[in-house]
């Protein structure tokens, strides 16, 4: 496959599904406090909840993803596990608002809502990993980044809407907006499996493979190195918009939500251009570049408080950022064999959805935006540290595949 043989119809079969992922994130986000009050629970449950599900996608995520490389290798396809998933997902999306709008009087009906939102979460996590990881036959190994990028763009794109559009979306009702959130996501993963067809099974392995196989498998130091970094990365995302916030709302008060959407859409538009640069570079030392350039300009944006200075230095932020965010499944896949790739990137959004959820319960106590600056400049040199540490084991495994 060469520079220019990237199947980006396949990539944008992905890119479809990883939008409409963010999009029913963002909807049910908005609007969960909301329907929590509607059916008389406290509004904080949505924080309980949503800690419960980051947990269980920590669980959830590995699992499906080592499935799917069994459903690759044995049948020639994950889609199996996309489309039931999606599936599943989308019923229990339209569960939701159901359930609040029928269930008011009966008190059994009401009850049910938290474990309908719970299953809704966990089935998102059946398919995000065998989606995400076609990613890695969609391009060259080298130039995996770039169409990494597409991911980041539509994900800043979208996501970008619960800044400013909350209010647009909020207007919508909850019957309209999570139907469509559930189309969304039925569209994208018949598009995407329209795009993808199936490849040949491979046979059972033989014996005399049986040590080839042996080889193959993830090690314990490399489930560390992936898990970590994905820790590193959340948190450091956190920190950022920990940060962001109260430093964007010294200087346009109300406004502050349009220097949020600003910011995510300033990643939106790094995203391809980042994702050139770590074609050049190497993806590994891409994402350290991104790294140590969005620690450094964390620490401005924390300690010199002014409006021109902030105001360049968020750019250069959102374009590390884009560089880190790009790099994140190449670089999973450039550390486990094809044959266990599943199983890698689910650790890594195993890694990720633990952050997310413990990320309170740990750093409860953190306040002001000086303390949300160093900290995220500290979560985000963990994970470089294990990125650099990575590129040893990746020429490894390049070594044994090749």
């Amino acid at each position: 496959m060469t520079r220019d043989r990237v199947l980006w119809w396949r990539v944008g079969g992905i890119t479809a599904v990883q939008g409409a992922i963010t999009l029913t994130w963002v909807i049910y986000a908005l609007y969960l406090p909301q329907l929590l009050t509607q059916l008389g629970f406290a509004k904080e449950l949505s924080l309980v909840l949503l800690t419960i599900e980051h947990a269980l996608e920590a669980i959830i995520e590995p699992i499906s993803g080592g499935l799917s490389d069994r459903f690759q290798r044995f049948m020639g396809t994950r889609f199996p596990f996309i489309a039931g998933g999606v599936i599943l997902a989308s019923a229990f999306f339209i569960g939701i608002p159901a359930i609040a709008i029928f269930g008011k009087s009966s008190t059994l009906v009401k009850s049910i809502f938290p474990f309908v939102a719970i299953a809704w979460a966990s089935a998102m996590a059946v398919f995000r990993s065998p989606a995400v990881v076609l990613l890695g036959k969609t391009a060259p190994p080298l130039e995996l980044p770039l169409a990494a990028s597409c991911l980041t763009l539509i994900q800043q794109l979208v996501g970008a809407l619960r800044f400013t559009a909350y209010g647009f979306i909020l207007g919508l009702g909850p019957a309209f907006a999570f139907t469509i959130g559930s189309v969304a996501l039925l569209g994208g993963a018949a598009f995407l499996r329209f795009v993808t067809p199936p490849d040949l099974p491979q046979p059972e392995e033989s014996p005399a493979n049986a040590e080839i196989s042996a080889e193959e498998k993830i090690t314990l130091p490399t489930v560390f190195l992936i898990v970590g970094t994905g820790v590193g990365i959340a948190w450091g995302l956190r920190f950022l918009f920990a940060t962001l916030g109260p430093v964007y709302g010294s200087f346009l008060a109300e406004n502050a939500g349009w220097g949020m959407t600003g910011f995510s859409l300033g990643m939106a538009i790094a995203a391809l251009p980042a994702g050139k640069l770590a074609v050049k570079l190497g993806n590994s030392r891409g994402m350290l570049v991104g790294i140590g350039g969005a620690i450094a300009m964390l620490e401005v944006v924390t300690f010199i408080p002014s409006g021109f200075v902030v105001a360049i230095a968020s750019v250069l932020l959102a374009f590390c950022f884009s560089l880190i965010l790009n790099g994140m499944v190449p670089y999973v896949l450039g550390l486990v064999s094809s044959r266990r790739s599943g199983l890698g990137v689910g650790f890594f959004f195993g890694g990720f959805s633990a952050a997310m959820s413990f990320f309170d319960g740990i750093f409860v106590a953190v306040k002001g935006i000086p303390a949300t600056g160093i900290r995220g400049a500290i979560a985000l040199a963990f994970a470089g540290t294990l990125i650099a540490l990575s590129l040893r084991i990746s020429k490894v495994v390049e070594g044994k595949i090749s």
